[in-house]
């Protein structure tokens, strides 16, 4: 066990069980979403999409829906700003194609979107819909990859060639050093369409303030890019628009870009009053933003040992209608390439492709569970073609502390990744289980296993900074002011203990008001598993500038020597004495009412990270399969990950529970359905749409290896996006270990096993 766990005690409130500040207010039903907001002449909007995957506008009339009671707009791309942007707005600038309109005369999928109307009601806002005479002109449409890239595909974006982005590198030489290999082994991988289905739909409430300012009340992860978009979108200056974001119902990635919140201002300022959109279930499957298929081929050539000589990739992801986080996904799978198993030759192609289905954006680790789900799959192939064991193998060819890492700019300062194998293999009694027999009548039992490894935030590929203001009261309580976004995953309350600590008053002294533009300083937003990494770090820092000031106050005031003071449970401790020398509460009001000198306490803070660094993860799972139907039952799933130290050990357990359930989803049940023929979605339900129910999961442990992460603020290392990548794939391999048949596409539905098993 890592020395670092036994130094919590050092800690007062890092690595304690705190209630999450919105707790009481999600519980009682007091938390306010957009949902909840209610303006006296609010109106309401609905959207009328393309029902055609490619078509373009001939003509478009709108009167008859003007002149229905109670419509107060009806807006078409005639009516608002043509100004081409990307909706990906990080990183500044962004390097995404900007083929993106608040509305186009050109459609390039069914979600698109002809027209919108602003009405008095919900139900008069449809009716007006059903009025609007459009003339199409269809075009050829492509909702694979392999149709979109033909020769003779028509272009979706003009003189892009179908083609969002595409990159490839090579280290070595990998056609001499696969010369060598005594075992070639090829794979072919895909993986579906998958939707967020957040608890909450995407739902924004604009309207202009006294001063004829737009302000937006979005559940986003992004607060300032929002803005920043807005204003680019609709031709407008940052300082014009104010976000505030509310209560978040739910992220993963989907709510990380301005979807159609852009057009919701856009009714605001047509006609001078509140507009909430909120989008239906069926509209937010099919019409906002998904998970990228992918198709991934791998080839590694090996020696009689198992040495990896070379390793070959090349993927395809399917970015849908336009560019979204488009290529940026697909580049963050190629960074991770060589990280979990170094190999002195690599060679990467990777192309992001434009085709006429729903958009596909940024979701839950960003391209890495396709690629894991690819990877880990492809070792048990390597390991099967050797005669070894699939943990054996692991443990030969993985990552070590010293070994090189030749494609990004990583950090080795802390190193579970053998722990968390091992705790794995304790926990699920692997050696016991291969002692066992795997059959039983129909019934075959298999064990598997899979790694993951992810960094946290963007350094260094993009501009990575975080801000946070502290205000000390009259009291000694404080009100910390940060950029960043509670959107589920409990970033305020981890904020709050952050700044407590660093302060030295209990966690309830800290109040927290985040995601508002006018108040907070600017934060990139929540994604890249960067929240308690980086703001973090802001946050400390401007509440030890705080604290400095404090104590520099009670040293000239008080005669005692600087260095032996500190703030511990809201009181100004000599430390060598330990003596309480005054309340801080006392402190602070002699501070503010210092004649001739009264002072405000208040600090802003910046932080821009400098390294990156990894966090481990390893998922083993038993199941039993059905030869018989192809039914699977998940026995026992134990996952482990290399934490660093646990600044909230709830919150913490949460994702990691949270992140295995979204991963067994993705990897057993999810996946959007596109009919071929239309480029419809078929699935776009919560009855089609298979997330799985409480009684579909199996018994999860789940095991954090705390270590002490030099580059953070407290040892942390990232929580939010490493649960979810390696459990799909576990389970996947144990299927193999227990039929010896390899399914290499997902979901793994009893239907495709049972094709399996007869095939």
């Amino acid at each position: 066990m890592p020395k670092e766990e036994l130094e919590k005690d050092k800690f007062s409130v890092i690595g304690k069980q705190v209630p999450r500040v919105d707790a009481r207010a999600k519980v009682t039903g007091a938390a306010t979403y957009v949902a909840d907001i209610d303006r006296p002449d609010m109106l309401h909007a609905k959207l009328l999409h393309s029902p055609y995957a490619h078509a373009n506008i001939k003509s478009i009339n709108v009167e008859k829906a003007l002149s229905l009671p109670g419509v107060a707009t009806v807006l078409t791309y005639k009516d608002v700003p043509q100004i081409y942007y990307t909706s990906c707005g990080h990183p500044h600038p962004s390097d995404t194609p900007e083929d993106t309109l608040i509305l186009s005369q050109r459609l390039r999928y069914r979600g698109d979107v002809v027209a919108a109307v602003a009405a008095e009601t919900k139900e008069i806002a449809a009716a007006a819909l059903d009025l609007i005479e459009v003339e199409y002109e269809v075009l050829p449409a492509y909702f694979t990859t392999e149709e979109s890239l033909a020769e003779d595909a028509i272009e979706i974006h003009d003189g892009l060639k179908n083609i969002c982005g595409q990159s490839d590198y090579e280290i070595g030489d990998v056609d001499a050093a696969m010369a060598e290999a005594d075992y070639i082994v090829e794979d072919e991988f895909r993986t579906p369409i998958i939707a967020h289905c957040q608890l909450e739909p995407h739902t924004s409430l604009t309207e202009l303030d006294s001063n004829g300012r737009l302000v937006m009340y979005l559940p986003t992860q992004v607060s300032s890019i929002m803005r920043e978009r807005t204003a680019l979108a609709l031709g407008k200056k940052i300082r014009d628009i104010r976000v505030i974001r509310t209560t978040v119902g739910g992220g993963f990635g989907g709510k990380q870009e301005p979807v159609f919140e852009i057009l919701n201002a856009a009714l605001t300022i047509a006609t001078s009053r509140p507009v909430r959109l909120e989008l239906t279930r069926e509209e937010n499957i099919s019409s906002t933003r998904t998970r990228h298929s992918s198709y991934i081929k791998l080839r590694t050539g090996i020696k009689k040992d198992g040495t990896m000589l070379a390793r070959e990739m090349y993927a395809v992801n399917n970015t849908g209608a336009y560019a979204s986080h488009g290529h940026n996904v697909l580049c963050n799978a190629a960074s991770q390439f060589g990280l979990l198993y170094p190999t002195p030759n690599l060679k990467f192609t990777g192309i992001t492709a434009y085709t006429n289905i729903t958009i596909a954006g940024a979701m839950r680790a960003y391209g890495i569970p396709q690629y894991c789900f690819a990877m880990e799959s492809h070792i048990d192939h390597l390991a099967a073609k050797l005669g070894m064991d699939p943990l054996d193998y692991r443990r030969k060819v993985m990552f070590k502390k010293d070994s090189p890492i030749n494609i990004q700019h990583f950090s080795i300062n802390t190193f579970g990744l053998p722990e968390v194998v091992e705790k794995c293999e304790k926990e699920i009694n692997y050696w016991d289980f291969r002692s066992q027999p795997k059959s039983e009548g129909n019934i075959r039992r298999g064990l598997g296993m899979a790694l993951s490894s992810y960094g946290q935030s963007c350094y260094p590929w993009s501009v990575e900074m975080s801000g946070a203001r502290v205000m000390v009261n009259e009291d000694g309580s404080a009100s910390l002011f940060i950029g960043s976004s509670e959107i589920g995953q409990g970033s305020d309350t981890t904020m709050q203990m952050i700044a407590a600590e660093a302060l030295g008053v209990p966690v309830d002294w800290v109040q927290v008001i985040s995601g508002d533009t006018d108040v907070c300083p600017f934060d990139v937003g929540a994604f890249a598993s960067r929240q308690t990494y980086v703001s973090g770090h802001a946050v400390k820092k401007a509440a030890l500038a705080c604290k400095n000031q404090i104590l520099d106050f009670v040293a000239e005031k008080y005669t005692i020597n600087r260095s032996r003071l500190d703030i511990k449970e809201a009181a100004v401790i000599d430390v060598d004495r330990g003596e309480v020398v005054d309340e801080l509460e006392n402190v602070v009001m002699k501070m503010v009412y210092n004649i001739p000198e009264p002072t405000t306490i208040c600090h802003d803070a910046s932080y821009y990270p400098t390294d990156n660094v990894l966090t481990y993860g390893c998922t083993m799972a038993e199941v039993e399969v059905d030869m018989g139907t192809g039914q699977v039952e998940i026995k026992q799933l134990v996952a482990s990950l290399d934490s660093g130290r646990l600044i909230n050990p709830q919150a913490a357990m949460g994702q990691l529970i949270g992140g295995t359930i979204m991963s067994l989803g993705y990897g057993m049940s999810e996946q959007v359905i596109i009919d071929p023929e239309t480029g419809a979605v078929l699935n776009d339900n919560l009855l089609d749409y298979k997330i799985l129910s409480f009684a579909d999961l199996p018994d999860i442990k789940a095991h954090f290896i705390e270590t002490d992460e030099p580059s953070s603020a407290y040892g942390n290392k990232s929580m939010g996006e490493p649960p979810c990548i390696a459990p799909a794939v576990a389970i996947r391999n144990a299927i193999y270990d227990a039929t010896g048949v390899a399914i290499n596409d997902i979901p793994i539905t009893p239907q495709r096993v049972y094709e399996g098993l007869n095939s």
